[in-house]
């Protein structure tokens, strides 16, 4: 900025202002003077506004703010002042994260995005970003994540580093662009396009190409400012992507920290600013600039801080902010732009008892029995099964294999032979426990790694996977030896394309492909069974557009085995893994594999198999548990529950619905910024997050939804006083 200022004025007196002696660019020459203001963890709020104003008091004085938490804490200090260039408080409104009047208003999309920031939703979001999500903090901060546990901790971090809320929006992918702009009562002055060339690890620009904005968008950056009646610098941030749309990210409301790039190319905007004066659109810009590091001495003045020493005897790195900007965020002087978590309860995609405002209603009151305690809530098995029938409606031969493994109780198998299904088992041992309760081995099919432990000397099923060319090699040594096999269906599960998996044999590899053609043919006709192609790889990790596109791709593989084996797939099986909220994309993804996978799937009319395990299961237990402490903070509470994660072990990995007992009804708890912690020593035993536990007293009990699938299927004694069973042991 102040390089920028004296290339256009080299007689200009321009004086520094900071808040820190580590802030390297007071020491620059070419400043005449400088300010250095107490820090902001120090700073007196009315003390500080007082300084300002004497700072604006002679009358050829002007002050260019530079840190954004600057600008929106003179705009509430000191409202419009002619001497400030710099937004209104009005001005900053309309340009909030995620920017949505702003972009409107240039005709541009914003990024997919998500405010509520429960766990719930939270999950939701990310699980439907395929290529990841941003942590953006309401005031300053952005980082890049794929997991709903790294967004929470992230979040956290930008709420303890800047003091106010955060939003998800989806990474975007494509080239990075800014359009740098001031603008003065509403009149825009000059605005450059700038191209991101090189940026450094923290995303920061270090090389640029710059150019004119184009007449059309320049004509609507020209609307914003006016409506706004912005005063002051600007950066549009954007992304324009392959297909060439161009999509704001946020608007800063300042100048950008790379705009003497554009100054020494032509395009002088601080001065423009300064001046008053609108830019001649005429010029001729030079194509670029890149920045370098340049040593200068230290201010006498100033002086240098040394980095203080550390335990493990390195020096503190220095700051990203030298300028203690976190600091002044972390005090909360700033007014929120919006509430940091929604107030409204989370409202489900889906209207079922299986969702959240529903699962409760089939609970009875807490009794005299002890808590922890797992409620089996069969009739909402039924009630997604015919859900899961109606997606599949009109797709042709569709077989529901229930997922022996997410949910082996008694009655929920017993359930899913009533309805019809068939059994998917990965071991002898849940072949023969589904065999008991009514799901024919002969039906069933046989998935896995290890499907032939317990070893047996006969196995009848009606279709088998092999995982591997290896366990191929090894059924051809079994079967010479004696082994007895009955099965319709031989078959292999082909891995992943495009993401790793221990699972799976790489029918994309052309050597691969060979070999496991001609064994699977082989085996096939010893046993005078047809032949068919699985994939699984968990929808709920992918997502349903990136598992459609994986699918596809795997179970391509269908055709170059035809060719070799001579006769089309009779099954193709796609596996589940499916989330339960995702029930509305299970047949839009169905019809994207017929389309989009092997030409099989649409002219041999193989039977497509799918295996709903916890899109079935998860809803189908609920856990009730008793609060057995109560720890209040300064901002939040967290309880501590008789349950923990040994009850229900995916608890500390996914949301759950929860709902209070409160004396007459369960009532359904919304979110807030509370935890639940499980009765365990563990660090990581933390059942529930972002909630509101207001009303939540000692002695409550508490239901935890969603608790079937591995919350059933995998849980254990803990902390109990109970020795568990030695494996080996009956």
């Amino acid at each position: 900025m102040a390089r920028s200022l004296r290339l256009a004025w080299p007689g200009l007196r321009i004086v520094g202002l900071d808040y820190s002696p580590e802030s390297s660019g007071l020491h620059s020459d070419v400043l005449d003077d400088l300010v250095c203001l107490p820090s902001w963890r120090r700073a007196h709020l009315a003390t500080w506004v007082e300084q300002m104003c004497r700072l604006l008091e002679p009358d050829d004085a002007l002050l260019i703010p530079c840190l954004d938490l600057e600008v929106r804490l003179l705009a509430a200090e000191l409202g419009s002042h002619d001497r400030i260039l710099a937004p209104s408080k009005a001005a900053l409104d309309l340009v909030c994260k995620p920017p949505l009047d702003a972009a409107e208003r240039l005709g541009i999309q914003v990024a997919e995005h998500e405010t509520d920031t429960s766990w719930p939703a939270i999950d939701r979001f990310v699980r439907r970003s395929p290529h990841g999500v941003w942590v953006k903090g309401q005031y300053y901060d952005a980082h890049r994540a794929y997991t709903a546990r790294d967004v929470l901790a992230l979040g956290d971090d930008v709420e303890q580093a800047w003091g106010g809320g955060w939003h998800l929006e989806a990474h975007v992918a494509g080239q990075e662009f800014s359009i740098a702009f001031c603008a003065l009562n509403g009149r825009l002055l000059d605005a450059v396009f700038v191209t991101k060339a090189s940026v450094t690890r923290e995303g920061k620009t270090w090389a640029g190409e710059v150019a004119e904005v184009d007449e059309r968008l320049h004509d609507r950056l020209a609307d914003l400012v006016a409506d706004a009646q912005w005063t002051g610098g600007g950066e549009l941030e954007l992304i324009r992507s392959w297909h060439g749309e161009l999509t704001l990210m946020e608007i800063n409301p300042r100048f950008p920290a790379w705009i003497h790039g554009a100054s020494v190319c032509g395009a002088n905007l601080p001065a423009a600013l300064a001046a008053g004066r609108a830019a001649n659109r005429d010029r001729r810009l030079a194509p670029g600039f890149t920045r370098v590091v340049q040593e200068i001495p230290v201010n006498p003045t100033l002086g240098i801080t040394p980095f203080g020493w550390v335990a493990d005897g390195l020096p503190r790195p220095p700051d990203k902010h030298p300028s203690g900007m976190s600091s002044l965020g972390q005090r909360r002087l700033l007014p929120p732009e919006r509430p940091a978590v929604t107030e409204e309860p989370i409202r489900p995609p889906v209207a079922t008892a299986a969702r959240t405002g529903g699962f409760e209603k089939l609970l009875e009151p807490p009794g005299r029995e002890a808590t922890p305690r797992r409620h089996l809530l069969l009739p909402l098995f039924a009630e997604q099964f015919q859900a899961l029938e109606q997606q599949v409606e009109g797709l042709g031969r569709v077989l529901l294999a229930h997922s022996v493994k997410t949910c082996p109780q008694p009655d929920v198998l017993r359930e899913a032979a009533r309805l019809g299904m068939v059994a998917e088992a990965i071991s002898l041992a849940e072949l023969a426990a589904a065999d008991r309760l009514g799901l024919a081995a002969e039906r069933a099919i046989l998935n896995g790694p290890a499907k032939w432990w317990p070893a047996a000397d006969r196995v009848r099923c009606w279709a088998f996977f092999a995982d591997s060319v290896a366990e191929l090699r090894r059924l051809r040594a079994l079967l010479d030896d004696g082994f007895q096999l009955e099965a319709a269906v031989v078959g292999i599960r082909a891995a992943p394309v495009h993401v790793a998996s221990r699972f799976g044999i790489p029918l994309h590899e052309p050597e691969v492909m060979v070999e496991a053609a001609e064994l699977l043919g082989a085996l096939a006709r010893r046993l005078g069974a047809t032949w068919g192609l699985h994939f699984h790889y968990a929808q709920s990790v992918l997502g349903a557009a990136r598992w459609q596109r994986e699918c596809a791709a795997a179970l391509s593989a269908a055709d170059p085995l035809a060719d070799q084996l001579g006769q089309a797939p009779a099954v193709l099986d796609v596996g589940g893994g499916w989330h339960v909220d995702d029930m509305p994309y299970v047949r839009r993804s169905l019809e994207y594999v017929r389309e989009h996978g092997p030409s099989a799937a649409r002219e041999a009319d193989p039977l497509m198999v799918l295996e709903p395990g916890k899109i079935l299961t998860q809803p189908t237990a609920a856990v009730v548990t008793e609060v057995m402490v109560r720890r209040e903070s300064r901002r939040s509470c967290d309880i501590v529950v008789d349950a923990s994660e040994g009850d229900m072990p995916e608890a500390p990995h996914q949301p759950h619905p929860l709902a209070r007992f409160d004396g007459s009804r369960w009532v359904p708890l919304c979110p807030g910024r509370d935890k639940i912690l499980g009765r365990s020593c563990m660090e990581h035993d933390v059942l529930g997050r972002r909630l509101d536990l207001g009303d939540v007293r000692e002695g409550d009990h508490l239901a935890f939804g969603m608790c079937g699938a591995y919350d059933t299927s995998m849980a254990y004694d803990f902390g109990c006083g109970g020795a568990p069973r030695e494996l080996g042991q009956p």
